[in-house]
């Protein structure tokens, strides 16, 4: 019996599609994931910094994104149907509620403060902490942008340009960060707002990119990218019926995220930075799964454009399988190797990165654990969303969240005195009822009478 199936929608098809966005999202990873050991190795404060600073930015930037980075399954549902010109509608609908969504990021930016200001982490942090969200903030615009805009490409399977485009930033963003952390020569030493200058420059020249190829000679004939620059009423507001349940259940869901780790960093110093330094080993298993959840997103909106919604589910399963195997494979050197992780954010001879260091080794074994029901509850919720089911995601995971797990957290932490290691098992038991209500909604087919096309 075979593991994966083949023809429409099978591994093959899926792999072509996923492999290069795998390769892009990786790239991203691994940029913030060398920022931060540039932070690290800078001091313990700009590392204990980075992490909630940087999360609470993209919590606020979170909702726009769900509700522009949604373009995608319009533009694999037009793609599948062979209607060209509402491609580039879609996808300048999805521009201009970016531009406007960025505006009002900047209105956010005292609230931002506010946040950091009462979060109870050490007084040396939170002047970093405002530093480094303030640039993150303001350059969301344009990381918005982008996301709407390679839409373009990913919605119609054109993966290598997305990962072209997001390895030529990510190199740029290291390049940037190395020079403006440090100050080697002339460059000035900026710690970690040189780090988020790295990334604002590297965003910028990946918007230049994407605008240069969507407006090309080829693009504007076919697709007539020039001409349908303009606001399509109801296409617009068709986007937002359907992304903006997206965009409230992926804020809700990162704004979780986002109160778990200010929660456990209000515990303590130490606490603060060996939870930051899971939470980056995370983001390098979470990256690649998010790849291969695109790839699926994409493949099953074209297909349900096309109106095979069976060939849908087996893209789906095939994904999940993919995920799993993931999963199990990098869970198993979580839990027999920890160390072989941690220690990439440094020695451990100072007093400080020692203790920091022994916390954060058992955690790795919780990990093994979460990235495993965390990549295949991935894959089955991206294939609701290239369906249009964007408002059981809304209900059922933002329900989870924060009736279950930030009261939960708050409850171990601050009332039961856990340690460090139990705030990562309660969130570890949370992605795991999310996989559970993802598959489950799924199986059920309620799926297949959505049509997003029609409103």
């Amino acid at each position: 019996m075979r593991l994966f199936t083949r023809g429409e929608g099978g591994a093959r098809e899926l792999l072509t599609v996923a492999y290069p966005l795998i390769l892009s999202t990786a790239s991203t990873t691994v940029m913030q994931f060398i920022n931060r050991v540039f932070l690290a190795r800078y001091s313990p404060d700009a590392l204990a910094a980075c992490v909630p600073a940087g999360l609470l930015a993209f919590v606020f930037a979170c909702f726009f994104v769900g509700v522009a980075s949604y373009t995608n399954a319009f533009v694999s549902q037009y793609h599948g149907r062979g209607k060209t010109a509402s491609v580039s509608v879609a996808v300048w609908q999805g521009v201009w509620l970016s531009l406007a969504s960025g505006l009002l990021l900047l209105l956010l930016t005292p609230l931002g403060y506010f946040i950091i200001e009462h979060s109870g982490h050490p007084a040396a942090v939170i002047p970093l902490e405002k530093q480094y969200f303030l640039i993150l903030n303001a350059g969301g615009i344009v990381a918005i942008t982008n996301g709407a805009l390679s839409a373009f490409f990913t919605g119609r399977g054109l993966t290598k340009v997305p990962m072209s485009v997001n390895m030529g930033g990510s190199l740029l963003c290291v390049l940037l960060s190395w020079l403006l952390i440090f100050g080697p020569g002339p460059f000035p030493e900026l710690g970690i707002t040189g780090a988020g200058l790295a990334w604002v420059a590297a965003q910028a020249l990946m918007l230049g990119i994407y605008l240069k190829l969507i407006l090309s000679p080829y693009n504007r004939r076919r697709f007539r990218t020039a001409r349908l620059i303009g606001v399509h009423k109801g296409l617009f507001l068709r986007l937002i019926k359907y992304g903006a349940p997206n965009g409230v259940g992926f804020f809700l869901d990162i704004a979780a995220f986002g109160a778990f780790i200010f929660i456990v960093g209000a515990m303590d110093k130490f606490s603060l930075a060996a939870s930051n330094i899971i939470a980056s080993i995370n983001m390098i298993a979470f990256m690649p799964v998010l790849g291969l959840g695109m790839a699926v997103l994409t493949l099953t909106g074209k297909y349900i454009g096309m109106r095979k919604p069976d060939v849908s589910m087996r893209v789906t399963y095939n994904g999940a399988k993919m995920a799993a195997l993931y999963g199990l494979a990098l869970g198993s050197l979580f839990a027999l190797a920890p160390g072989l992780f941690v220690n990439i954010f440094g020695s451990g001879h100072s007093a400080e990165y020692a203790e920091i260091l022994a916390m954060s080794r058992p955690v790795m074994k919780v990990l093994a654990v979460f990235v495993f029901f965390d990549g295949v509850g991935m894959i089955f919720a991206d294939a609701l969303r290239g369906a249009g089911d964007t408002r059981f995601q809304m209900l059922g995971g933002s329900a989870a969240a924060w009736v279950l797990f930030v009261p939960g957290i708050w409850y171990i932490t601050r009332v039961a005195g856990g340690e460090l290691i139990h705030a990562w098992a309660w969130a570890g038991f949370y992605i795991f009822l999310l996989f559970v209500f993802f598959f489950l909604r799924f199986r059920s087919g309620l799926w297949r009478r959505i049509d997003i096309l029609k409103g």
